[in-house]
C-alpha cells in the first residue's frame, strides 16, 4: 500500500501549488482553483522556445491577493526539483507575470515545463530579456511562499 502511494504521489501533487506565509502556512491551490480566477493570456517569445507561444494563466498578483489577501514584499517561487527564484512585489506589480497552465491551448505537461510555469510577457516588456528575469521564470512550480523583508 505504501509503495502504491509513493508511486502515485508525484501525480497526486503535481497539479497543485502549495502556498505558505507566516499567517497561512499551508494553503493548497489546485488547477480548478486557478481556472476559477480571472484569466490572462500572453503571446510571447521565450528563450527556450523557437517561436512565440500563447500562454493562459492567472496573474501572480491576482493569485497572491486571492491566497494571502495581499501581495507580499518578496515571494519565492519553487519548482518540483527545488530550483527557486525570488521575485519582488515591485516587479510583480510592474510586469504582471502569470502562472501559466496552458501553452498554445493545451495544458502544460510536466515534461514540457508544466503543469505551472511563471511567464513574463517578454513581447510586452523586451527589457526583461536578460538572465535576471529568465531565471525568475520558474517552471514545474509546486510552491509559492511569502518571504520576510530582505
Amino acid at each position: 500500500m505504501a509503495l502504491a502511494l509513493l508511486l502515485f504521489a508525484p501525480t497526486l501533487f503535481a497539479n497543485t501549488i502549495q502556498f505558505s506565509s507566516p499567517e497561512n502556512p499551508n494553503v493548497v491551490v489546485a488547477l480548478k482553483d486557478l481556472e476559477s480566477l480571472p484569466q490572462t493570456t500572453y503571446i510571447t517569445e521565450l528563450p527556450w522556445l523557437e517561436t512565440p507561444a500563447e500562454f493562459d494563466g492567472v496573474k501572480l498578483s491576482t493569485l497572491l491577493q486571492h491566497t494571502f489577501g495581499n501581495i507580499p514584499q518578496h515571494v519565492e517561487v519553487r519548482a518540483l526539483n527545488d530550483y527557486h527564484s525570488d521575485l519582488s512585489r515591485e516587479d510583480i506589480l510592474r510586469y504582471q507575470p502569470i502562472v501559466a497552465y496552458k501553452q498554445n491551448h493545451n495544458y502544460i505537461k510536466i515534461r514540457n515545463k508544466g503543469p505551472y510555469w511563471l511567464i513574463y510577457s517578454m513581447s510586452e516588456h523586451p527589457e526583461l530579456d536578460n538572465a535576471q528575469y529568465h531565471s525568475q521564470m520558474v517552471w514545474q512550480i509546486n510552491r509559492i511562499s511569502a518571504k520576510e523583508d530582505q
